[in-house]
Parts: structure tokens; C-alpha cells; sequence
């Protein structure tokens, strides 16, 4: 989901020259409210390869009274975000060519990247996973894309997947 995560932020940079940041896992944000989410799931083949199936939730025309009350302060739209209608035919075209430059890169490029993308980095977060919530700091990314949490006994954590939430 990192490669996914930078290919539409940047789809978003060449349609409309504004810059996005991403939020770890899986979700890329414009003035600190949620714009797009993705996920992706593993499919194990015998005999095959494995197959990675990627879905992607973008807010691209809405407006406020759009969303739920519960997430308009916290979800935005391109369009709110940017004043620009991007057709969807023409983010989708920069989604795609945008992964596919992603997955030709160097790896460790893509992901200096996301860690420069990434507001969360070296802040307080509270991570929720299925069973517990950690308080902590993020410290890093690694190759994985799993992020590494300094506790506050200084004791670290490294986790998979999560919902995170930091001060805007």
C-alpha cells in the first residue's frame, strides 16, 4: 500500500500541483483531513505467484454536507481541497501510470519518499490495532513498511498494520 499510497499523491501532484501527505497505513491526506484510503490483499496461488489486489477510496467531487456528519471534520475532497473538478477518467489515467513508475523504482527511493510524505514520522501517535491501543512515538519505516513505535518506557514495537491517530 506504501507504492499505492505515493502513486496517487503523485496522480494529486501532477493533476493540481498541490501536495498531499500520507498517514500510516494506508490513508493520504490534504490539509490534515482524509482524501483517499487504500487496501490491499494478498492472494496466494498454487503453483503461481501470488497475486496483490489493490482498492483505492478517493473523495474526488464532494462537498461538506456529502459526508456524514460524523467524518466532515475530518474527510475532504479534492475538489474542496484544491477548488480543481479532476474527471475521474483522468485521476485514474495518473493513478495508474503513477504505479506503474513506482513499481520500476528502486524500492528504497519509493519509501525516502513516503518518510518525507510522512507527517507522522518522530510525532506522538496512538496506534489501534484489533486488540490493543499503543501510545508512542513513531520512530521509522523500515523496508517492510512496518512502522517502528518507541513506547514510552523506551522499550520499541514494530507493527504491521494499525489505525493511527496524531495531533494535527
Amino acid at each position: 500500500s506504501l507504492l499505492g499510497s505515493l502513486a496517487v499523491a503523485d496522480a494529486v501532484h501532477s493533476l493540481t500541483g498541490v501536495s498531499s501527505s500520507v498517514k500510516w497505513p494506508n490513508d493520504l491526506l490534504l490539509q490534515n483531513r482524509k482524501f483517499a484510503g487504500l487496501l490491499v490483499e494478498t492472494v496466494s496461488r498454487k503453483n503461481l505467484p501470488p497475486l496483490a489486489l489493490l482498492g483505492l477510496g478517493l473523495n474526488l467531487h464532494q462537498q461538506t454536507g456529502d459526508f456524514p456528519p460524523e467524518l466532515q471534520s475530518s474527510a475532504i475532497s479534492l475538489l474542496q481541497a484544491t477548488g480543481q473538478t479532476i474527471p475521474r477518467a483522468r485521476m485514474l489515467t495518473a493513478f495508474l501510470n503513477n504505479l506503474l513508475l513506482r513499481l520500476d523504482r528502486p524500492l528504497p527511493e519509493s519509501l525516502n519518499d513516503w518518510r518525507k510524505a510522512c507527517p507522522q514520522l518522530g510525532q506522538p501517535v496512538t496506534v489501534r490495532t484489533g486488540t490493543e491501543t499503543i501510545h508512542g512515538v513513531a520512530d521509522k519505516l523500515d523496508a517492510s513498511g512496518h512502522l517502528h513505535l518507541r513506547l514510552p518506557d523506551g522499550s520499541h514495537r514494530i507493527l504491521a498494520s494499525g489505525e493511527t491517530d496524531f495531533p494535527a
